[in-house]
């Protein structure tokens, strides 16, 4: 007869637990598996609350959605120009114009993230606290420097929106306003990641700042 391991025996716990919660630990008279009382170890599982959720991939924010599906439609129409003219009931003229708008939009604007970690590194350079109150203020300063960046990019894609709209039909805008809207639901659904770095939080912005800024030690407590 194979005895069960330990392993088997623990594997075998931790799937069981989410099924029920009111599963009970092995009986004190449970016998050993090699020698070793699983009950100990079992009992930790139950009682580990399990690691806090740390976001390293931020999900696009509503400011950066116009532009990813700008961009997105750019490349729809260099891969299959004859089913995005359709789709969005343009002529080819029109659809050119359209691809031309929005490439030149995505050359004259970058994230310009650089800008928001040299306001990070400045911050926590500067700072006078210590430990993680150290790292959130310099995190905030990122916050708000890639936050006027946003801002600047989304008002300029409004822009090229009402550009693109400018140049179409009646029927046409109807089209590319509805081409937009899905677009826009399905940007914000898909978990696409934002375009800055990833800075959201102490425990992953920890490293970040490190990373950036690491020229200049920590300040240490006294």
């Amino acid at each position: 007869m194979i005895r069960p391991s330990l392993t088997s025996l623990l594997l075998a716990a931790v799937v069981l637990l989410p099924i029920s919660a009111s599963a009970q630990l092995p009986e004190p008279s449970a016998p050993l598996v090699n020698g070793i009382d699983p009950a100990p170890a079992l009992d930790a599982l139950r009682q580990d609350p399990g690691r806090d959720l740390t976001v390293l991939a931020p999900t696009l924010p509503p400011e950066e959605i116009d532009r990813a599906v700008l961009n997105r439609l750019m490349q729809e129409i260099a891969t299959d120009p004859d089913a995005t003219r359709v789709q969005l009931g343009v002529s080819r003229e029109q659809l050119d114009d359209i691809f031309i708008t929005i490439s030149n939009a995505r050359s004259f604007i970058n994230g310009n993230d650089m800008a928001a970690i040299r306001a990070m590194c400045r911050r926590w350079n500067s700072s006078s606290l210590q430990g993680d109150a150290r790292i959130e203020q310099a995190l905030d300063a990122y916050k708000r420097r890639a936050s006027f960046t946003s801002r600047f990019i989304a008002r300029y894609y409004q822009m090229v929106l009402f550009d693109i709209e400018s140049n179409l039909s009646a029927a046409a805008k109807n089209d590319f306003r509805r081409y937009m809207d899905d677009r826009r639901r399905r940007m914000a659904n898909a978990g696409n990641i934002t375009f800055g770095a990833v800075v959201e939080n102490v425990t992953s912005g920890a490293e970040s700042v490190q990373f950036h800024c690491r020229r200049e030690t920590p300040r240490r407590s006294p």
